[in-house]
């Protein structure tokens, strides 16, 4: 069972990133003698392969989700610095617009004064 997914900006980097998690599940037949009831077959060996194929499916669902609140949150941290950098040019453009205002009161008190 293969499970492929396309992380887009994870960590820094603006690469794609794709994680390949595998698992070759067990065919039910052992070609070595560990395990002495795996190899005997059986009833017990089907419920030790189910036991077993059951824990590595465990697993990978509990690194997806792992995977996918690491990128949330990474979402949430870029979003936040986003608004950052938005409320610092909002900051910028007031400034400029009160120096704007100035610069052209400025203007008209000069020009009233040269035609006084």
């Amino acid at each position: 069972m293969a499970i492929r997914l396309k992380l887009s900006h994870f960590a820094v980097s603006p690469r794609i990133w794709y994680v390949s998690f595998s698992r070759l599940y067990s065919n039910g037949s052992s070609h070595d003698s560990s395990g002495s009831i795996r190899s005997a077959g059986g009833a017990f060996g089907k419920k030790e392969k189910a036991v077993e194929d059951q824990y590595f499916h465990n697993l990978e669902i509990a690194q997806l989700n792992k995977i996918k609140e690491e990128r949330a949150q990474h979402y949430e941290e870029e979003i936040d610095s986003h608004e950052e950098a938005i409320d610092d040019l909002e900051d910028q453009i007031r400034r400029h617009k009160e120096k704007i205002r100035r610069h052209k009161k400025k203007l008209r008190d000069s020009s009233n004064e040269d035609s006084d």
